[in-house]
């Protein structure tokens, strides 16, 4: 076989609807052999014909166009690529410059098999308004598809690849319309609502239960551009933030919080899982040089500044743990070991503990105080909406005050748009409050008796494992900070959730423990060396008043704390009873 007679032919299509516009892969092929014939070239069926089906000429990431161009660099007897036009081998100029230019390195002609280009001047000036032609309607087409996906979207539909849980689907209605929409794919949903189930639960990381997920047989969706089989991490985040999994669109910019496909997930099991996500993104990735319960919570009583750990070789190649201050500010404070420390705040977890039967009054007291109470759903109400009317009012403040500045100020309008995107995303944020205003009071309702659980056995819990990690969770939901001077706590404040709870079982409703002298105080003694009071009924009032300042009050971070003790506990088998 002559080896200027050789020719390769390149047919694509991206979609099915090509092929009903007359430009389907047999059709351009047909064409193409007919003009190799016509121009004395050859080309092997079997080996010389190069495909994408299914592909964008928009990228040049075509695995047949890249086997082609490989094929051209490699095969000196290639002379000629043949395509049914120029917008089959590319629809964006660059593309096509770069790929040409590749041919002319190769001494490979690039001929079309319906247009009239050749190396002639004329020739190269009608391929050079082709191929600008055809990014013209490439983008022209793409306007026209990202505008009736946004519409999609606006409608509540999902306009675009199912992502994974579901299924794309198409089906032709009554009046010849074409209609798509996705639904549930029933054994990759199944792994999403375990996915969401186990990471709820607050006893894993992404890392983690990638791996328990992988292990147990986590189907991951075939993609051509993926060859591992394997759960990555960064999948499993993407699945954990998904909103479409609670009927909510988001794409393009549009939001739309009433999708019109199949929800797979609960949505107060999804704010869980990103209050979570939160937390754990809080926590940078970095490896700790020594692990200690005092971590995050525990300052130094002089000068305010965070307390760390030292770890000291002594002379018998034995270690002591130290903790001492970080001295951010002048401060004479020395190093302390840190069982000294570790043994005062035992005593005072075993202090604050509530007694097994105050527990359980409490616990049925606040479940019926909860989302379906109607007097704390309208006081909640009427506080979100009154701080939306105060966004608003600065809102239209902000838009008549700009109408007064200089156009022509850079600084004036970058201020106008950075605040007026507060406000707008402060406004969205009391919105979407107001959407979930039960699954919110459910929610804080549901923390308060896994706290309620933890306070009912914490010294137990502490005492069963030396664990700083496991012990510093413990610590970190009773405690909102300890303060260290001279080797004793010598101030420790409660969480708000402890606090409330002191008050309702009659104990001094005492914020701030003090006094820490009568830590060895009988049995019968408070902290601070107040005696208890004789038991009381806590009314509902009293309980609602508090529920209300906690929903304000707590951050996702410090309910994520509280969740993750719950269900460490819980796994432990320490709880009194289950919430």
């Amino acid at each position: 076989m002559p080896n200027d007679s050789r020719a390769l032919i390149y047919l694509r299509v991206s979609t099915d609807r090509q092929a009903q516009k007359g430009i389907a892969i047999p059709t351009q092929e047909v064409q193409c052999l007919s003009h190799a014939t016509q121009q004395g070239y050859v080309v092997d069926a079997k080996t010389d014909i190069y495909i994408d089906g299914g592909e964008s000429a928009r990228t040049m990431d075509r695995p047949a166009l890249l086997d082609l161009l490989t094929r051209c660099k490699e095969d000196d007897a290639v002379r000629a690529i043949i395509v049914y036009d120029v917008s089959r081998l590319a629809r964006n100029r660059l593309d096509f410059a770069i790929i040409k230019q590749a041919l002319r390195k190769a001494g490979v002609t690039l001929i079309s098999a319906t247009e009239p280009i050749n190396d002639s001047p004329e020739g190269q000036m009608l391929e050079g308004v082709l191929s600008t032609v055809a990014e013209f309607f490439s983008a022209q087409s793409g306007r026209k598809v990202q505008a009736n996906m946004r519409r999609k979207a606006e409608a509540g539909g999902w306009p675009n690849l199912a992502p994974y849980g579901y299924v794309n689907r198409k089906g032709k209605l009554p009046d010849g319309e074409i209609r798509a929409w996705i639904e549930p794919q029933p054994e990759e949903a199944r792994w999403v609502k375990r996915a969401f189930e186990l990471f709820g639960t607050g006893g894993y990381s992404v890392k983690v239960l990638a791996r328990v997920l992988h292990k147990d047989g986590f189907v991951v969706r075939s993609v051509r551009n993926r060859k591992s089989k394997t759960l990555h991490n960064s999948q499993l985040e993407r699945i954990l933030r998904n909103k479409l999994y609670i009927g909510i669109i988001e794409w393009g910019g549009v939001v739309n919080d009433h999708g019109t496909h199949e929800k797979l997930i609960d949505p107060d099991l999804f704010y869980r899982v990103q209050d979570l996500l939160a937390v754990r993104s809080l926590s940078v990735t970095r490896v700790r040089r020594h692990r200690s319960l005092f971590k995050r919570f525990a300052r130094c009583g002089e000068c305010g500044s965070p307390m760390t750990i030292d770890v000291k070789e002594t002379s018998t190649t034995r270690s002591i743990r130290y903790l001492r201050c970080r001295k951010i500010k002048k401060c004479s404070q020395a190093y302390f070991a840190e069982e000294v420390y570790t043994e005062q705040l035992e005593r005072l977890v075993r202090r604050v503990e509530l007694p097994a039967k105050a527990v359980e009054t409490l616990l049925e007291k606040v479940k019926q105080v909860s989302g379906t109470d109607e007097q704390v759903q309208e006081q909640v109400r009427t506080r979100l909406l009154r701080e939306r009317e105060v966004v608003e009012r600065r809102q239209q403040n902000l838009l008549v005050r700009t109408l007064d500045d200089d156009p022509r100020n850079e600084a004036q309008r970058s201020l106008y748009e950075r605040v007026r995107g507060e406000l707008a995303q402060e406004h969205e944020r009391l919105t979407r409050e107001l959407g979930r205003l039960k699954l919110r009071l459910d929610r804080v309702s549901r923390i308060l008796m896994m706290a309620l659980e933890i306070t009912g056995c914490s010294s137990r819990a502490f005492e069963a494992d030396a664990d700083p990690d496991y012990r510093g969770i413990i610590a970190r939901v009773i405690f909102k900070g300890v303060q260290m001077c001279d080797g004793r706590i010598v101030d420790a404040k409660l969480t708000a959730p402890l606090a409330a709870f002191r008050r309702w079982a009659g104990e001094k409703p005492l914020e701030r423990l003090a006094d820490l002298a009568l830590l060895c105080a009988r049995d019968g003694m408070l902290v601070d060396g107040c005696a208890k009071r004789p038991e009381r009924h806590v009314s509902l009032s009293t309980i609602r008043r508090d529920l209300l300042r906690l929903e304000k009050s707590l951050t996702p971070e410090q309910e994520a704390e509280i969740e993750s003790c719950y269900h460490e506990l819980r796994g432990r088998r320490l709880l009194l009873s289950s919430v």
